[in-house]
């Protein structure tokens, strides 16, 4: 089976559900291991191994998985960073929006009503941003969304300034400005991944640790059948929770976009 292959049928599964890619990556760690195990029998086969061949052999494979245990580590962590970072741009934003909408009722008059109600209508389109995109398209209409409510908030609040340029016109011009640099990051870290080249090591890595270990059983003669498929499973579902967060559009685990909703009904009714 090929390098690509592999990943393809791993993504392909991953794109249907998180539990077929746990079934996958199960079947395909317990084969790895079988051939592992059938390769260690073979090799000792026509003679019985000394324990320092099978001392010198657990060393190895200790250290094998000594390593891969470090490595899914590193990639859990920096799986963990990125939802962190998402989880913080939904607050950031949600509050930048807030202080929009307090500084455009200072404001006042038409102008300052018009700025409000459009941001009404910006953080129902972020709302959906985070909750609705499941699709490429989705992501572009919805963006293109933004940008509109973007221009017309900002046509609204310069010719404001430009007609009674004052420090509260500036500090409205300031707040629509980290809004929308919020919304750039947002698209930055909600495209942002671990990178491909550690989890395609995390994969081979772990393709080797389970060949070892199954090779080192097939010395030992014993499969050891349920703590090895134990190790496996748990195994493979740290392997599906680095993906899930990888994936913060398909996966379960999700960033919940509550800060917005709450920031929207404190708006109060739309006028």
């Amino acid at each position: 089976m090929s390098h690509a292959l592999v990943l393809e049928a791993l993504s392909a599964a991953a794109d249907q559900s998180m539990m077929l890619l746990f079934l996958v990556l199960v079947l395909l760690l317990v084969a790895v291991t079988e051939i592992g195990f059938r390769l260690g029998r073979r090799a000792y086969r026509r003679r019985q191994a000394d324990e320092a061949a099978k001392s010198g052999i657990g060393f190895a494979v200790g250290g094998i998985l000594g390593l891969l245990a470090f490595l899914l580590g590193i990639t859990l962590s920096i799986a963990e960073s990125r939802h962190d970072e998402r989880r913080a741009v939904v607050l950031n934003e949600a509050n930048a929006s807030g202080t929009a909408w307090l500084r455009a009722g200072v404001i006042g008059g038409e102008q300052g009503e018009r700025i409000q109600g459009l941001l009404a209508a910006y953080t129902e389109v972020r709302i959906q941003v985070y909750r609705d995109i499941r699709t490429r398209e989705d992501g572009v209409r919805l963006d293109a969304e933004t940008a509109r409510l973007q221009g017309e908030m900002w046509g609204i609040a310069t010719a404001v300034a430009r007609a009674n340029p004052s420090p509260i016109s500036g500090l409205m011009l300031s707040a629509l400005n980290e809004m929308f640099d919020l919304s750039m990051t947002q698209r930055r870290y909600f495209t942002e991944r671990v990178p491909q080249h550690i989890l395609r090591l995390l994969l081979w890595t772990s393709l080797i640790a389970v060949g070892a270990m199954g090779y080192h059983f097939g010395v030992g003669g014993s499969r050891q059948l349920v703590m090895s498929t134990l190790l496996l499973m748990l195994w493979s579902s740290s392997i599906v929770l680095i993906v899930d967060i990888n994936r913060p559009r398909q996966g379960s685990v999700t960033i919940s976009h509550a800060p917005l909703e709450w920031t929207l009904q404190g708006f109060g009714p739309r006028r």
